[in-house]
């Protein structure tokens, strides 16, 4: 995905409606396959402030999103993960959005699937065949 389509679509989250009783919005930009590394610190967005997350910096942003700056809007882009015990972050990421901009989260959402862990796994191991683009739109007549 270019980066102005992802420009474009968090613009478009951030400028959505809040839930009722949220003052802001988090989301967490999961990248595990590190495809957004260079790019994503660079990106700046209309409504909401670009915070990088990396090995040593866990506690740093949990103190910048719960006590620093309780008003803003914050995309934070996630290129490592944690166990959910070293995960300081985990509250926060519970009552958060998550956002995924790689091939995989895309061809999900070409299909129309259900954005979940076990369909994400299990199209991710049968990328080989997910690559066809006749494929996925075989897949997503039968959703």
């Amino acid at each position: 995905m270019d980066n102005d389509k992802i420009i474009q679509e968090l613009n478009k989250r951030f400028a959505a409606p809040l839930p009722e009783f949220y003052k802001r919005r988090i989301i967490f930009w999961k990248d595990e396959e590190r495809e957004f590394i260079d790019t994503a610190p660079a990106i700046e967005l209309a409504n909401a402030k670009v915070v990088a997350l990396d090995d040593t910096n866990n506690f740093a942003i949990k103190k910048l999103l719960t006590s620093d700056d309780k008003n803003s809007n914050f995309l934070v882009h996630c290129p490592v993960s944690y166990p959910d015990e070293e995960n300081w972050l985990l509250p926060i990421e519970l009552y958060s959005e998550d956002y995924r901009a790689d091939q995989i989260s895309t061809w999900i959402d070409e299909m129309g699937m259900d954005k979940n862990i076990s369909l994400r796994k299990a199209v991710k191991s049968y990328r080989k065949f997910f690559k066809t683009s006749g494929h996925r739109t075989k897949v997503a007549r039968a959703f």
